[in-house]
């Protein structure tokens, strides 16, 4: 079975409505999969769509250009999106300007400095280790507890709320 139709199948017996259906229609590309995932972030972890296996077996090295990270170890510098899958291991910086958007799930670790006027989210989930560090009055942070998630923080403007849920609510 092709790779989208399995995807869009998949999709629709986790529920997905038929907005989104219509945009499996015209044939994706791995960049414009990736696009989608990160809009419908909230849909595909609370459905845990697509498996972590499904994203190991099928988009594993393909998607880290794109902001989608499956096992991997990498360091990243003001990166807009980033969602974590599996085991990675990252170090994030955040600075300037940034407005910047993190969500960490599986058994992945983070290390996320902010600094100057930067403005980040992150979602933490499962299994997920988070430690995050603010230089400056400037900048913020905002983070979200969900599953057995853990954080540990140094600095200001952290906002961490704990949700006592495994995942959003739809």
């Amino acid at each position: 079975m092709d790779l989208q139709k399995q995807l869009k199948e998949d999709a629709i017996n986790k529920g997905l409505c038929e907005d989104w259906q219509k945009k499996f229609k015209k044939p994706q590309n791995v960049q414009s999969l990736c696009q989608m995932y990160i809009k419908g972030i909230d849909f595909c972890i609370n459905k845990d769509y697509p498996t972590l296996d499904f994203l190991r077996t099928n988009f594993k090295g393909l998607t880290s250009q794109y902001g989608v990270f499956i096992d991997e170890i990498f360091n990243k510098t003001n990166i807009k999106y980033c969602v974590l899958n599996g085991e990675c291991t990252a170090q994030l910086l955040y600075n300037g300007y940034s407005v910047s958007e993190v969500y960490t799930r599986h058994d992945s670790k983070a290390a996320i400095c902010v600094n100057n006027n930067a403005f980040v989210r992150i979602d933490s989930f499962d299994n997920s280790e988070i430690f995050i560090c603010t230089i400056g009055q400037k900048s913020k942070v905002i983070v979200n507890i969900y599953g057995n998630s853990k954080v540990q923080t140094l600095g200001d403007n952290i906002e961490i709320r704990y949700t006592n849920k495994q995942t959003y609510e739809l």
